[in-house]
């Protein structure tokens, strides 16, 4: 018998009208919905930009962004058009489920705002675990909130302009650096009338043994052949790492990797100054425009010094890219369909997820890309009388070998089946044992044709600065960053895996402006690392230079020799060569990130090349001129032992002591 007082009725119509107005608090109609996941979207775009931020600034061994520079108000952009979209889809759902929609909302809008935080602070975990663990947060906190309705309205109203007011602010300060840097570099004294520009060109993975400039069985590299007869050719150039970080960082700062940050997991710091540094601070216009977003974007260093320097494109829908949400949902569908076509034989998902991959991920710039921003640039420039340093990487050669739109195809064909379509796509990944050497060729004959496809879009810059008159006042210099294996020693493709000649001799061609030195071909060993130093002797810069090594321009002097090294049939020169093989991120063992590696190093001398493995110490010995292949190990010849105790020492004076990775992973 239930004993409890009697209520009057005032006090009833109270209770009623108190849960009636509870009610309407936490109800959400479809405008405060929309609101709602507006401020929600945005709230979450800037979490997620301060967790990518303090990850990376704290305990992330990988210091290296992986995106553009502009996250910092993209991401919270991207976020506030996704969370608008699912605010409209709610509202559409919400009149099936009067009871139970309000309710549902504002507990998933609460998970959602909190997952890309998480997702981004520990990317390791798997996304559906934190989805789970972000519900549960959601189930807690967002009946704390329902209780203080009126409270969490007025903080939503209160914050709203601030919230949105911060992206466009964000914005605004990276288009206003950008700004400044580029008056700053108006109110520079111009250098002295005559000073040549400087066009420096990196056929990012363009590997000197797959180029009929060097002796190639096949046409790749018919603008470059031709360059060569203009210019001053370097036939016996040795890239000073077999990657992209440190071989453009060491090209680009005149020191050895090892006396440099960049790395794997680490960008270039500021501690050695940088070609563009220099020339910039001396008057020139600076610009790069890089097409290698990995290891070139702006994140990796390499931009420093440069006014303008434009790395990522955003085709399509590639601008929503950055938001961990988008990354997940597009990985998921692929998961999906991979698990689909293996487990149960159905792909009829491939096309649909192909297609969307495409319209957010697809983002590789090619060298038309390249050309066209640098045409640009030139075209724009307020102040053309001012020389400029230019910094062109193209990627074109790069795996994935493949071919743009309407390119034409020299050598190979295209994938006849899946299997060849995928063995191009994933080659960088795909378990090389057991490929039969058909296999091989088809890669290897892509890849052929994605150089020559590159060295025509070459031609086609070289010709149009030709026609706007830049030519004749530009010093134009081509390189390569390093080459690229295919098998031809047991166990190693693709490039930063070894220190032999496939990967370390790249091309180098310098072609004076008008009425300067006269054509020659230079045999002699060197380094890419001398680059910096030639620069600025090119420019006439050189009292004062920061940059170690020498300046390239001895060679054509009128007192320049090329003396013999005893005991070797080639000319004489050195290079030192160093890399940390295998990319830890590409390692399945996520936990092995921060397991020493140990690096190798090479040194080159004429017709020698002497390769040394720290750590376990394995040494190789090579005769180039005998043995182009590097096939028969010399080592162990007693005969050769002054040589190689030579090497010995000569390598460990240049690298001032055993290459330990402490020294690459400070």
């Amino acid at each position: 018998m239930d004993r409890s007082p009697m209520k009057s009725p005032t006090r009833v119509i109270e209770e009623a009208g108190a849960t009636s107005e509870r009610h309407a608090a936490t109800g959400l109609g479809p405008r405060a919905l929309l609101a709602l996941s507006a401020w929600c979207g945005l709230v979450a775009g800037l979490l997620e930009v301060g967790a990518i931020v303090l990850r990376k600034r704290t305990y992330d061994p990988n210091h290296l962004y992986g995106m553009s520079r502009h996250f910092v108000w993209l991401i919270p952009a991207v976020n506030l058009c996704l969370f608008l979209a699912s605010g409209v889809l709610l509202c559409l759902a919400m009149p099936a489920w009067p009871r139970r929609g309000s309710w549902l909302a504002r507990r998933l809008l609460c998970a959602l705002t909190i997952l890309p935080t998480l997702l981004v602070a520990f990317p390791q975990v798997y996304g559906i675990a934190w989805l789970v663990v972000a519900l549960g947060i959601a189930s807690q906190v967002v009946p704390v909130l329902e209780r203080h309705a009126g409270g969490f309205r007025r903080l939503v109203r209160a914050s709203f302009p601030v919230v949105a007011g911060l992206v466009p602010v964000l914005a605004g300060c990276l288009w206003g650096s950008d700004w400044i840097k580029t008056e700053r570099e108006r109110a520079r004294p111009l250098p002295p009338p005559g000073a040549p520009n400087v066009l420096l060109i990196v056929l990012d993975t363009v590997a000197a043994d797959h180029l009929d400039l060097h002796g190639y069985g096949r046409p790749t590299s018919p603008t470059l052949d031709e360059l060569a007869v203009q210019g001053i050719r370097f036939d016996g150039v040795q890239a000073a790492s077999t990657w992209t970080l440190p071989s453009h960082a060491s090209l680009f700062t005149g020191r050895w990797p090892h006396e440099l940050s960049a790395n794997w997991l680490t960008p270039l710091d500021a501690t050695a100054p940088t070609v563009a540094e220099f020339l910039g601070a001396r008057g020139y216009a600076t610009a790069g425009f890089v097409a290698n977003t990995l290891y070139c974007a702006a994140d990796s260093g390499l931009g420093r010094g440069f006014t303008n320097y434009c790395d990522f494109l955003f085709p399509r829908l590639t601008p929503f890219k950055p938001a961990v949400l988008v990354e997940r949902c597009v990985g998921g569908l692929q998961a999906l369909e991979q698990f689909l076509e293996d487990r149960l034989d159905f792909d009829g998902l491939r096309p649909a997820v192909q297609h969307l991959w495409w319209l957010v991920h697809a983002d590789r710039k090619d060298a038309a890309a390249v050309n066209r921003e640098f045409l640009d640039w030139l075209a724009q420039r307020p102040q053309p009388e001012r020389p400029f340093f230019a910094f062109l990487n193209y990627y074109d050669a790069h795996y994935p070998y493949q071919l743009p739109e309407l390119s034409i195809r020299r050598f190979g064909v295209e994938p006849r089946d899946r299997r060849e379509a995928d063995l191009i796509q994933n080659w960088w990944q795909r378990d090389k044992r057991g490929l039969s050497a058909q296999e091989i060729g088809f890669v290897r004959d892509a890849y052929d044709d994605c150089v020559a496809n590159l060295d025509e879009h070459l031609g086609r810059l070289i010709d149009e600065l030709g026609r706007r008159g830049v030519r004749d006042r530009t010093w134009l210099i081509v390189a390569s960053d390093h080459g690229e294996s295919f098998g031809e020693h047991a166990g190693v493709f693709c490039h930063g895996t070894s220190l032999y000649q496939t990967e370390l001799h790249v091309p180098l061609i310098l072609v004076p402006p008008k009425g300067s030195p006269a054509p020659r071909v230079v045999p002699d060993t060197v380094s890419l690392r001398d680059l910096a130093a030639t620069i600025v002797d090119l420019v006439g810069l050189e009292a004062g230079s920061p940059f170690p090594g020498e300046s390239l321009a001895r060679f054509w002097s009128d007192s320049a020799e090329s003396p013999r090294l005893p005991g070797g049939s080639g000319t004489s020169g050195r290079a030192l060569a160093e890399v940390v093989p295998n990319d830890p991120q590409l390692n399945p063992a996520r936990s092995r990130l921060l397991e020493p590696l140990w690096p190798l190093a090479a040194l080159t001398e004429g017709d020698w090349s002497y390769i040394r493995r720290e750590g376990e110490v394995r040494e190789e010995l090579f005769h180039l001129h005998n043995d182009p292949r590097e096939t028969h190990n010399l080592t162990a010849d007693p005969a050769l032992l002054p040589r190689l105790e030579q090497m010995r020492e000569t390598l460990s004076q240049l690298t001032a002591g055993p290459l330990t990775p402490r020294r690459y992973h400070p």
